[in-house]
């Protein structure tokens, strides 16, 4: 008996052990096949292509990337149920789309959705799996050689080829409880994209290290004598995961490595270059398939704003080496040419893995307005055309929804650097690519349309010669109802959130508060109404006065009490070439400033006929709704109701919790101080909200549904 139990512990501990070295280390017996690796999708010329049992198709990639971001919940957290990314793929398949792609590796609820929605479809959304490295090791001190790069490249790469074949255990804490990857998608995954985000100073460093060499011989990639160190440690890694999957799987599946214009493979002059902070240079035609490498490999690009004029600013070198490929670029075309040259530069099939516009109200680029969401469907168009017309393999839309976890440049200042998620900023432009917007609020929640219905006497706060005041706030902003106005006449409405800043007199317009305001509303009719700061609480002066007017904001700062009220603005990049400029303006022109606080009028009922969604304010029947997020309130932790405190006592943005704010309402022309009263406002830890598809997703659409495409969809 003794014996019978000891071999049953024994076998056991053998199951167990076996189990942990299969779905958690990666263990396997080589598989090598006498007939070589299956090949379910491969790359030949500019093109991918799918097995269809007897012989191989030419494909389209049409797709949108996908994550796990949710509103009230960290990306990292993995809100998102199997119902919940089910709902999304049924609504990407609607949409036209043929394909998703997973920047990182999600939780397992993705992948059963996945793996749902396929086999109940006859048509697939096929998927480009990524991987990369922790934004510690990305964008650390280290060159790409290190182990916290290289080695965890190697290592999560190989976790994800298991993961997308259904054998492996995540433990918790990578992702939301642990996962247990048991769907095999590997019949729909068309291939594998090396990284995330390349920090270009990486890529320098690397490069720049005496230490090491572009050379690398593998058993499927090796590099050309022109590669550099960080292309060689992109062929290791390619030539790493298809040694893993050959091996282990006995499959093969086209891979390549994440490009972008800020390292891509082309040379400017040197004054532009700089402007760019373009140093860094990658390009996949240095990393070749041996021809053991069936499936092949691709060029992946991501694709942003940067200056269409890229073609004229090469250096004399990159124009004799790229000779009649520079030859009748339609620069007319989005990024001004950039996509035909990438088509005609390379040997492989070339991707968009990601490209978007914000439908944010913020802006970032000097005389460029924000995207409504109609904008922004017509510019996503015009950009998966210009792919196709370029002979490209197809391209994803970034984002599926919006992530409100995100933040951007001239905005994150000004927000509290946690929490991000439990609002909607308006006002910072990486929080809005999505197709699909996230609403907060019930079903009763404020719209801005002009139609009072919603609201009800309980949000009455002010009521003075004909005039009431209402106010709600939700996780986007304030809004504000007020009653017996008409578009004709000017209302002012000083609002005061700061405790500790702000003046009860305003200069111009001439006006006297009954409490210091920081803030005053100028409703001045449909075209000239616009929110002012007093002075001393302009966010833009305290952090990129230098950058704007070369002065030091801290000199001569404004006085606590100043009268001043001026134009809220925003610091956005100015396209223009230094280059042009004298030696002394470079340093100013750097930055432009775009009036952020003058307020949209337009109807914001998404159901409507003309539905604006920059719409900040509406005039109905006698009265007119208005909406203020609250980044231009100043308010960077709404969730907590943290509102600035003075910028030039605390050297920057501090942030103080407040329980009222206080808000008032009077007709040009009345002599009187205008009264103002308060609204208890407090914060929040959950919150409700909507899924809503954007006019953008209908655009698209219709484009990629509607006949109206270029080349047919696999």
């Amino acid at each position: 008996m003794k014996k019978f139990i000891a071999a049953a512990v024994l076998l056991l501990v053998m199951g167990v052990g076996l189990y942990l070295s299969v779905f958690y280390g990666g263990f396997y017996l080589r598989l090598g096949g006498r007939y070589g690796p299956s090949v379910p999708f491969q790359t030949e010329g500019p093109s991918f292509q799918r097995w269809n049992g007897q012989s191989y198709d030419p494909m389209l990639l049409r797709g949108v990337d996908i994550s796990s971001s949710l509103p009230g919940h960290y990306a990292a957290a993995y809100a998102p149920t199997k119902e919940d990314y089910l709902r999304w793929l049924e609504a990407i398949g609607e949409m036209g789309a043929n394909a998703v792609r997973a920047a990182t590796i999600l939780d397992d609820d993705f992948y059963n959705a996945l793996y749902a929605y396929n086999t109940g479809h006859t048509q697939p959304l096929y998927l480009l799996q990524g991987f990369g490295v922790s934004d510690s090791a990305g964008f650390g001190s280290k060159d790409a050689y290190d182990k916290g790069f290289l080695d965890a490249l190697l290592r999560n790469g190989r976790g994800m080829v298991d993961v997308v074949h259904g054998r492996k255990n995540q433990a918790g804490g990578m992702t939301r409880d642990g996962s247990s990857y048991r769907k095999d998608v590997s019949p729909w995954t068309v291939g594998f994209l090396v990284g995330t985000e390349w920090s270009p100073d990486t890529i320098s460093y690397t490069d720049h290290s005496p230490l090491h060499s572009g050379v690398y011989q593998g058993t499927y990639f090796q590099t050309t004598a022109d590669a550099t160190p960080f292309e060689a440690v992109m062929t290791q890694v390619m030539d790493g995961i298809t040694r893993y999957e050959t091996d282990k799987y006995g499959v093969q599946r086209p891979i390549g490595f994440l490009c972008d214009p800020s390292h891509d493979f082309l040379e400017y002059e040197e004054v532009y270059a700089r402007q760019l902070s373009k140093h860094a240079r990658t390009d996949p035609e240095h990393v070749v398939p041996l021809p053991s490498m069936v499936a092949g490999r691709f060029a992946a690009y991501q694709l942003y704003d940067f200056c269409d004029s890229f073609s004229v600013r090469l250096s004399a070198g990159q124009e004799q080496a790229l000779g009649p490929l520079l030859e009748g670029l339609p620069t007319g075309e989005p990024y001004g040419g950039y996509l035909e040259l990438l088509s005609r530069y390379h040997t492989m099939p070339v991707i968009a893995a990601g490209y978007g516009f914000s439908s944010s109200r913020g802006a970032t680029l000097l005389n460029t307005p924000p995207n409504d969401e109609r904008a922004q469907g017509q510019r996503l168009v015009e950009v998966s055309q210009a792919l196709e017309s370029s002979g490209w393999a197809g391209g994803f839309l970034s984002t599926w929804q919006d992530e409100w976890e995100r933040t951007s440049w001239n905005t994150a200042f000004a927000a509290a650097s946690t929490g991000h998620y439990l609002w909607h900023d308006l006002q910072s432009e990486g929080q809005n690519y999505g197709l699909m917007a996230f609403e907060p609020g019930a079903e009763d929640a404020c719209v801005v349309d002009g139609s009072p219905g919603e609201w009800s006497e309980g949000d009455l706060l002010l009521e003075r010669d004909g005039l009431r005041l209402s106010a709600r706030y939700d996780a986007e902003g304030l809004y504000l109802l007020l009653e017996g106005v008409s578009r004709e006449e000017r209302v002012y409405l000083p609002l005061d959130l700061s405790p500790e800043v702000g003046s009860a007199v305003c200069l111009s317009p001439a006006l006297t508060f009954q409490r210091e305001a920081d803030l005053l509303l100028c409703l001045d009719g449909t075209d000239n109404t616009r929110l002012l700061v007093q002075e001393r609480c302009d966010p833009l002066r305290e952090r990129f006065l230098f950058e704007t007017e070369g002065e030091d904001p801290f000199h001569d700062p404004p006085a606590q009490n100043s009268g001043r009220f001026v134009p809220l603005g925003m610091a956005v990049r100015n396209p223009l070439l230094v280059d042009n400029l004298t030696p002394e303006t470079r340093a100013l022109q750097r930055l432009g400033v775009w009036e952020t606080g003058r307020l949209v009028h337009g109807n914001g009922d998404s159901t409507s006929d003309q539905y604006n969604s920059l719409a900040d304010f509406c005039f109905g029947a006698n009265c007119v709704e208005i909406r203020l997020p609250w980044l231009l309130l100043n308010v960077g932790d709404p969730a907590a109701m943290g509102v600035h405190r003075d910028y030039y006592q605390y050297y920057g943005v501090e942030l103080k919790q407040i329980k009222a704010l206080w808000v008032g309402a009077a007709r040009e022309g009345e002599g009187d101080a205008i009264p103002m009263v308060s609204l208890r406002v407090k914060g929040w830890r959950h919150l409700d909200y909507r899924e809503r598809l954007k006019e953008s997703y209908y655009i698209v659409q219709s484009n990629w549904k509607g006949g109206d495409s270029i080349a047919a969809v696999s």
